[in-house]
């Protein structure tokens, strides 16, 4: 039985760590309430998968291995690197579920959605969503010439409204050169601050045409804001400008504030008896992890083993002696390591290294070879004898023991600049997601030590790796979400746990009477009504 109307407002990436921080400084102040007064719960997305995956699995209920969408690119059976797209998701979005039992529904900027063509459906898809693919559509199509002439387009999100092609336009809008000058990064803070009212005023002006069983809106300004101008939030940041940061105020700061009064406003129109979820779906922090030096390290490690091609800074008895250390041992010998060898540097500057597609005849030759995962953890792929067309490793003892050996390999990489460890842990998918042969997923998942920044790396079989980070996004994604709930039913203040992401539609579904078929997720007992 349906308990009334739900609405869900989501913020993209809005990380909960600076909402929380912000709130006690009085500066969040909806946030603030709900924080206090609100059921609450935590968020479990994806695991190792989640900056693609948080969304699709949402909204499918599928598990992130059988969504067939990971990330933005991925490596071909044949080798190549190729581009994703969300057509090649598997399930559809859970409100096509509710408008086949007639629910009546209105769902904006679900990002990696495309608005359907249908008429029981009212949806907007990336009018101010960070991910972009189809550009804006509509549904039905005729709304699309009513919004823009209704509220213009965004300032950031809809640059080439109508473009069909795979980018996140914070990335380029308003960055001529490599980076961002001072005034760019001004330009991209007004503009983002510009149109966060705009998608503000459209959402309530769609909540306001019908008395919707569900209505969905989802602001992606906190992810833009997180990628492009963390180093102005974060002083401790190495591109942190503090006279840019005293010139324009915090940019973090100000765009959360912005979505404060997005929230507020939002409940301030809401049907009384509605049950609302707020959700924050993923965080953010600084941009340190280690996908610049996974490539030429696993190029290295497989040439050491195959070739006896040793690493070439250290010589052979350095080498020799710290593959034999515990990593008790290895931990208090490195801060000696590291500052011989960025003595050594100084005086030998190492080559740089700089993103480069390896090709496929490369990953062909190699036993194993970087599988794009994003950034927050990195991704290795076995090159497995019977799945890729020239496997050099066959399936059970030998592949467990080359997996064995890169978890010990990765581990080993230092960061020079600090001694500690670039890698926290590797995992095999397996363990989290049930494969199939015609994945594309990696087979090891690394997380990266985001501590601090990496750039020169050393290992035994590596010897130094220079790869200086020169990407323009400054801050990266954390995994976990916060969803904050209240409705008729719903106990004030409780603690709800951890919850999974990929429960959200079925519980929704459920609520609103209906049963979402083929899911992973199941409905979240404590939202039921008893």
């Amino acid at each position: 039985m349906s308990r009334g109307p739900i609405a869900l407002l989501g913020f993209d990436a809005c990380d909960i760590g600076v909402v929380r921080k912000l709130t006690q400084d009085g500066k969040l102040p909806t946030f603030q309430r709900l924080l206090g007064e609100w059921a609450y719960a935590r968020v479990r997305n994806p695991h190792g998968f989640f900056v693609n995956s948080v969304w699709p699995s949402f909204f499918t209920g599928k598990s992130a291995g059988r969504l067939g969408f990971h990330c933005w690119e991925t490596i071909s059976p044949d080798y190549e690197r190729r581009l994703t797209s969300p057509l090649e998701i598997r399930g559809q979005p859970f409100w096509c579920r509710l408008a086949d039992a007639g629910r009546k529904l209105a769902v904006l900027d679900i990002p990696h959605s495309r608005a359907a063509e249908r008429e029981d459906i009212l949806e907007v898809s990336e009018y101010a969503a960070h991910d972009r693919h189809f550009g804006l559509r509509t549904s039905p199509p005729a709304l699309r010439d009513q919004i823009v002439s209704q509220f213009g387009f965004h300032p950031v999100f809809t640059v080439e409204p109508y473009v069909e092609k795979l980018f996140a336009v914070d990335d380029y809008v308003h960055r001529a050169g490599a980076l961002r000058t001072e005034e760019e990064e001004g330009l991209l803070l007004r503009d983002l601050a510009d149109g966060l009212p705009r998608k503000l005023n459209l959402s309530k002006w769609i909540y306001c045409q019908n008395n919707w069983d569900l209505f969905m809106s989802i602001f992606g300004e906190g992810h833009a804001i997180g990628h492009q101008l963390w180093h102005l939030h974060d002083p401790t940041h190495p591109r942190h400008n503090s006279a840019l940061a005293h010139q324009l105020g915090d940019p973090v700061e100000q765009i959360y504030g912005g979505l404060d009064r997005a929230l507020e406003e939002h409940l301030a129109i809401l049907r009384p008896e509605t049950t609302v979820f707020v959700l924050l779906s993923h965080g953010m922090r600084a941009h340190y992890d280690g996908t610049y030096i996974l490539e030429p390290s696993l190029a290295r490690f497989d040439e050491y083993d195959r070739l006896g091609i040793r690493g070439g800074l250290g010589g052979r008895m350095v080498k020799f002696a710290w593959q034999r250390l515990n990593d008790a041992s290895r931990g208090a010998f490195a801060p000696t390591l590291t500052a011989a060898l960025r003595r050594h540097i100084r005086i030998h500057p190492s080559p740089p290294y700089f993103e480069n597609d390896i090709g496929p005849a490369a990953r062909s030759r190699q036993r194993y070879f970087m599988s794009p995962n994003n950034s927050v953890f990195g991704g290795v792929r076995i090159n497995l004898k019977g799945r890729e067309p020239a496997g050099r490793v066959s399936p059970g003892v030998e592949f467990d023991a080359v997996c064995e050996q890169l978890k010990q390999d990765l581990k080993a990489l230092i960061n020079i600049e600090t001694g500690d460890s670039v890698v926290r842990s590797v995992e095999r998918t397996d363990v989290y997601y049930q494969r199939d042969r015609i994945d594309e997923l990696p087979d090891l998942i690394i997380d990266w030590n985001h501590e601090t920044p990496v750039e020169t790396v050393w290992s035994p079989k590596t010897g130094v790796i220079n790869a200086p980070y020169w990407h323009w996004r400054t801050g990266d994604h954390r995994p976990g979400g916060l969803l904050l709930a209240m409705g008729p039913n719903t106990p004030a203040g409780a603690d709800l746990g951890l919850i999974e992401n990929r429960d959200l539609g079925s519980t929704i579904c459920a609520l609103l009477g209906v049963d979402l078929a083929d899911a992973d997720g199941s409905p979240i007992r404590a939202l039921m009504p008893s």
